[in-house]
């Protein structure tokens, strides 16, 4: 790990770098290599660990839960995770996982999906892990799983690889958005890619110089991945390719490996890449770790240290992963938007200007999602989908990234909207619905019937202040005019129906709102024939029909909406001028009127559901 003076240092440590002092390995990065066969082909369940930026021999770190062979191996900045492979007499489904800034042995983390011997590929950034291929069932398999890294649970699925693959490369190959998986099958040539934070099918990326299973090292840099070794058309490959992991293409030759290995576990940091263990012949295993430097081209030299024994199908994974996002401490004030794709959430600091990062995962898969969420300061709801049978309410902690957990379920289930003040959660559930839920957001627990709507309509969107909140629009399904511009208002800390407070500038459906403590923005909506650009407000203590605001970026509709006490956000949803999703984010200044203005781009292009610790509703 390279300093940063940024920081604060005293003078020795700043002066260890410039000069020759022996290192402290305590600031070093560590690469942990865990389970796989010894010399005699028998599983074993050993962790151990080297410091890749000084070549002093591997130590041990602990234990696996399950000793096995051919495992799977990856991790975020904090943590290593180790899934699949072969105890011996059966393929297994165990997930461990262990901190790298500790030593001791592996804890349960969940299950894969099925059982996954022949080590399945990984490719990882700091929120999810993937697990792609390898033995299933006794036979090569196509499956690709996920998990959230930060949390523990079982994986999910993810999508499929273009075909069945066992043995393919070992080692993390990936940026922060983008996985890389090549190789495996019968000597196969294929390079696959994926996008982390989705979810869906492997795409065709191009080929290896020569094709190659029996598990290719990989090791990748945050812009090239270079894969090592394998079984290719020599039974034990010395080649060395890399890639640029951002543009599709064929593999071109980087140098070669100091010997000729199969199954070979890749490592690496941002700018060196270590290929350690693996078997040199039918009889021999290798303690050696080689080691290259990413960004030039060349052959791999000896790094000096050794494993703490010979060994080959074991996993490898490092701190320093390249494709591993750093994740700052969390802002003040912190939007949250989840996906209608998947179950991804990502993140944004209200206060400034900039993209979105990782943040985590709901607890259950978002298609067709709730179009709002309740939140405190702590905790954010996400309910709903799109059937009348999906009532899942999930509780996302704002200071906790990672995966989402199960909060209750809505009395009727389908797609909702949502908002709060810091202590209740009010939901307009079940479609074309007039029925309101309520849920205490600091406790867990199924949602109460509160009230009616002021008719049965679909996504009316919804904010509030402390006291009161508003329901704004809506769509009816049928009829004419099939939209509406009500505004109905409740008091939150009651039940009840709605309250007639005025009317929008128009019947609109599908538009969002957020406010400040004393006023109500909406934002975008559908007319019946075209979204609309238009943002419009209220005054929420009072009642009255809305005022004009302001211009939005472009026609919108469908995205997620949610601010602090001064600030409004729009992020993402679709843009109706040129008939796509977008990855746009915008803001405003909620007091002011005016039009929106740029704030960043997002990583996915859906993301309806969207809330934050420091809305108008929080006190």
């Amino acid at each position: 790990m390279a300093p940063s003076y940024s920081g604060v240092w005293n003078i020795s440590t700043q002066y260890q770098y410039r000069t020759g002092w022996p290192f402290d390995a305590n600031l070093g990065t560590r690469v942990l290599v865990a389970g796989g066969y010894n010399n005699s082909v028998a599983a074993i369940n050993v962790i151990e660990f080297f410091i890749a930026e000084v070549a002093n021999d591997s130590a041990d770190f602990g234990d696996l839960s399950v000793t096995r062979g051919q495992v799977a191996q990856l991790g975020n900045d904090t943590r290593a995770v180790i899934a699949g492979g072969y105890t011996g007499s059966a393929n297994s489904n165990v997930i461990d996982y262990v901190a790298y800034s500790t030593t001791g042995d592996a804890t349960d983390f969940g299950d894969l999906t099925t059982t996954a011997g022949g080590a399945p590929s990984t490719s990882a950034n700091n929120v999810r892990g993937i697990f792609k291929g390898g033995d299933r069932a006794g036979v090569a398999s196509n499956v690709i799983d996920y998990i959230t890294i930060a949390s523990t649970g079982n994986a999910q699925d993810f999508g499929d690889l273009t075909s069945a693959k066992g043995g393919a490369n070992k080692g993390m190959v990936s940026t922060t958005t983008r996985g890389i998986f090549a190789g495996g099958g019968s000597t196969s040539n294929e390079i696959e890619y994926l996008t982390i934070q989705t979810t869906g099918n492997a795409i065709d990326f191009g080929n290896l110089t020569d094709g190659r299973d029996q598990q290719i090292g990989g090791v990748a840099s945050s812009t090239r991945g270079v894969f090592a070794g394998g079984q290719g058309s020599a039974s034990y490959s010395n080649i060395i390719d890399y890639i640029t992991i951002t543009s599709a293409g064929n593999a071109a030759d980087f140098g070669d490996l100091t010997a000729g290995r199969r199954f070979p576990a890749g490592a690496s940091t941002a700018t060196k890449g270590f290929f350690t263990g693996g078997s040199t012949s039918n009889s021999a295993r290798t303690a050696d770790i080689d080691t290259i430097t990413i960004a030039s081209t060349g052959n791999s030299t000896d790094f000096g240290a050794d494993l703490t024994a010979s060994k080959f199908t074991h996993g490898a994974s490092s701190s320093g992963q390249a494709g591993v996002q750093a994740l700052t401490s969390l802002p003040s004030a912190i939007g949250l938007m989840t996906s209608t794709v998947d179950s991804f959430i990502e993140s944004v600091d209200i206060t400034t200007l900039g993209n979105s990062v990782e943040f985590g995962d709901i607890s259950y898969a978002n298609t067709n999602a709730s179009f709002g969420g309740a939140s405190s300061a702590t905790r954010m709801c996400v309910a709903g989908r799109f059937s009348s049978s999906d009532k899942f309410i999930d509780l996302t902690i704002f200071a906790t990234r990672g995966k989402g957990t199960d909060f209750g379920d809505l009395v009727v289930g389908g797609v909702t909207t949502g908002s709060s003040n810091s202590t209740r959660g009010l939901f307009s559930t079940g479609g074309d619905s007039n029925t309101i839920d309520y849920i205490t957001i600091a406790s867990a627990g199924n949602a109460t019937d509160f009230g009616n709507l002021y008719a049965a309509v679909s996504n009316p969107a919804m904010a509030g202040n402390t006291t009161r909140m508003l329901f704004m629009g809506g769509d009816k399904g049928s009829g004419s005019p099939r939209y509406v511009n009500e505004i109905g208002y409740v008091t939150i800390s009651s039940t009840g129906n709605t309250t007639d407070f005025g009317d929008l500038l128009q019947t609109l459906g599908y538009g969002q709102a957020t406010s400040s403590s004393t006023r109500a923005v909406y934002c975008g909506g559908y007319n019946g024939s075209a979204a609309v650009n238009t943002i419009q407000y209220v005054t929420t203590a009072s009642t009255g029909n809305a005022t004009d605001f302001g211009d939005l970026l472009s026609q919108w509709t469908q995205g997620a909406c949610f601010g602090n006490s001064t600030r409004g956000i729009v992020g993402q949803g679709y843009n109706w001028e040129t008939g796509a999703n977008q990855n746009v984010i915008q803001y405003f200044t909620i007091a002011s009127t005016g039009d929106s203005a740029d704030f960043g781009d997002a990583i996915n292009s859906n993301s309806p559901a969207g809330q934050s610790n420091s809305h108008g509703g929080i006190a």
